[in-house]
């Protein structure tokens, strides 16, 4: 697969990540409790940014390393060295 391709794979997913979020949020404000305290799509604004940068490949959280099920190893000795 090419390298062009998987930019537009990924640009296709994060347009609709970001639809699909979008919607979820338009769902939550027209169907909460009114009488409770009712939502506005702006509490949302902090949550769409960092979910969509999530999707995006813009996350702050440290990589994880591979499950052995994605090509990572087995066994990691994480015992220290004995002394000399």
């Amino acid at each position: 697969m090419s390298e062009t391709t998987d930019v537009t794979e990924h640009a296709i997913f994060v347009s609709e990540f970001e639809r699909r979020v979008n919607e979820l949020i338009a769902w939550a404000v027209a169907t909460s409790p009114k009488h409770i305290s009712p939502l506005f799509t702006h509490d949302f604004e902090t949550v769409r940014k960092n979910i969509c940068k999530i999707a995006s490949g813009g996350s702050d959280a440290p990589h994880r390393e591979l499950e052995p099920a994605e090509g990572g190893p087995q066994y990691i000795n994480d015992n220290p060295a004995p002394w000399p």
